[in-house]
C-alpha cells in the first residue's frame, strides 16, 4: 500500500511542478493584464445590467443551467501514465489506494470554476429572488453534494467501454442536474429531494454494476493524453510547449485559397504558413470558433456600442496571440534552414498571413455588430482593429517571439 501511495505521491509532485512552471509564464504575461481590463469591464456591465433586468427574466433556469453544466464536466484525474499499462497492469487489485487519492484531488482542484461561477451567480440569484445570503448557502451546499455526485458518477462509467454509454450518462446527469438545481432555487425542496433520490438510486446501481468490470486502463490513458493536451494547448499561447501534439485535417475545401499565393520564391513560407494555418486545429479551428462564439455575444449580448468596440478589438488581439506559435511551426524540419529565403521573407510572410486573418475576422465581428445597427460600435471596433492590426501588431509580436527564443 505504502509504494502505491508513494507512487501518487511522485506523479502528483511531478503535475504540479509542471504546472507551475507554465503558470509562470501564462500569469506573467501582457494577456494577463488584458484579461483583468476586460473582467472589469464586463463587471461593470453585468452590474448595469443587474439594475435593468427584464421583467420575467428566466433567471433561475439561466443559473441552473450554468451549474449544471460545471457539474456534468466533473471527472477524475488519475494521472496515469502509457508505461503504466505493463509496469502498474500487474498491481490493479491494489491500486484502490491510489484512485482514492485522485478522487480526492479531483474533486477539490475542480472546485474553483464552480465557486467562480456561484461567486459571479450570487448577485443574479439575490436580485432574482430577493432572499438573503443564508438561503445562498443552503444552495452551495446542495451544489458540494451534487459536485460529489456527479464526480463519482463520471468515474464509475469509466468502467464501461462503450462510448455511446458514456454520452447518455453525460446526457442524463446534465438533465438531472438542471432540473435538481432549478427546483432547489425554487426552494422546491420535496421536487428537488425526488431528483436527488433518482440520482442516488442511480450511483447504487452502477457501483454494484461495476463490480463485474475490470478497470480501462487505455480509456483512462487517453483521457489523461487528452487533458494535458488541453492544458498544453492553453500553455502554449505564452511559452514554447515540447508536449504538444499537433493536430491537423486535411480541408481540400479550403485549397482555393491558396491559389491567390504567387508562385515566386520569396513567398515560400507564405505558402507554408498558409496551409499549416488552414491544416491545423490549432490555428484554424481556434480562429473559427473565436469568431462565432464572440460574435454571437456581440450580434445578441451585448447592448452598448463601446462593449461591443471593446468586443471586437479584445477579439482580435486574444485571436493573434493564438497564432503566434505559427510562427515556430516548422522549426522542427531541419530542412526549412536550407530553403534559399531570408529569414526577413519568412517574418514578412508570417506578418502578411497575421494581417489577413485578422482584418477579415474583424470586419466579420463588425458586421455582427452592424447587423444590430450599432454603427458607433462597428466603427470604433473596425478602427481600434486596423490600429491594433497594423500598428501595434507587429512590434508587440516581434518582441513576443524575441522572448520566445529566449527561453
Amino acid at each position: 500500500m505504502n509504494s502505491i501511495l508513494g507512487i501518487w505521491k511522485t506523479r502528483i509532485e511531478e503535475y504540479v511542478k509542471e504546472t507551475r512552471s507554465y503558470l509562470k509564464y501564462m500569469l506573467n504575461d501582457h494577456l494577463v493584464i488584458v484579461m483583468i481590463f476586460f473582467l472589469a469591464g464586463a463587471a461593470s456591465w453585468y452590474s448595469k445590467w443587474l439594475k435593468e433586468m427584464p421583467e420575467g427574466f428566466p433567471a433561475y433556469w439561466v443559473m441552473a443551467v450554468i451549474f449544471s453544466f460545471i457539474l456534468t464536466g466533473s471527472y477524475v484525474r488519475t494521472l496515469i501514465k502509457e508505461a503504466d499499462l505493463v509496469f502498474l497492469l500487474p498491481l490493479e487489485a491494489k491500486m484502490e489506494p491510489y484512485f482514492q487519492q485522485a478522487f480526492r484531488f479531483s474533486f477539490l482542484t475542480q472546485l474553483f470554476p464552480l465557486a467562480a461561477a456561484a461567486l459571479a451567480l450570487a448577485p443574479l440569484y439575490f436580485e432574482a429572488s430577493g432572499k438573503g445570503f443564508s438561503a445562498y448557502l443552503v444552495l452551495l451546499i446542495q451544489l458540494l453534494v451534487l459536485k460529489g455526485w456527479n464526480t463519482a458518477m463520471q468515474w464509475r462509467m469509466t468502467f464501461f467501454g462503450e462510448k455511446n454509454m458514456r454520452v447518455t450518462d453525460r446526457f442524463v446527469r446534465l438533465l438531472l442536474n438542471t432540473i435538481g438545481i432549478y427546483f432547489a432555487l425554487e426552494s422546491s425542496y420535496a421536487f428537488a429531494a425526488a431528483v436527488y433520490l433518482i440520482m442516488a438510486a442511480l450511483y447504487v446501481y452502477f457501483k454494484v454494476i461495476d463490480k463485474k468490470k475490470s478497470f480501462k486502463w487505455e480509456l483512462h490513458i487517453e483521457d489523461e493524453i487528452r487533458r494535458k493536451q488541453r492544458f498544453y494547448r492553453i500553455a502554449n499561447l505564452f511559452t514554447d510547449v515540447p508536449h504538444l501534439r499537433k493536430q491537423a485535417k486535411r480541408r481540400a475545401y479550403l485549397d482555393w485559397m491558396l491559389r491567390f499565393i504567387p508562385y515566386e520564391q520569396s513567398r515560400t513560407f507564405t505558402y507554408m504558413y498558409g496551409r499549416a494555418f488552414i491544416r491545423s486545429n490549432d490555428y484554424f479551428g481556434i480562429v473559427v470558433r473565436l469568431t462565432v462564439i464572440f460574435g454571437i455575444i456581440i450580434a445578441y449580448f451585448s447592448a452598448y456600442e463601446w462593449v461591443s468596440a471593446a468586443l471586437i478589438v479584445f477579439t482580435v488581439f486574444i485571436t493573434g496571440i493564438q497564432l503566434t506559435p505559427l510562427f515556430d511551426h516548422f522549426s522542427h524540419l531541419p530542412l526549412q534552414e536550407l530553403y534559399p529565403v531570408k529569414a526577413e521573407e519568412k517574418r514578412k510572410s508570417f506578418f502578411g498571413l497575421l494581417h489577413i486573418v485578422l482584418s477579415v475576422q474583424a470586419l466579420v465581428l463588425s458586421a455582427a455588430a452592424g447587423a444590430m445597427m450599432q454603427w458607433t460600435g462597428m466603427l470604433a471596433g473596425l478602427a481600434g482593429s486596423a490600429l491594433l492590426i497594423f500598428v501595434i501588431l507587429k512590434p508587440y509580436f516581434s518582441s513576443r517571439l524575441k522572448k520566445s527564443a529566449k527561453r
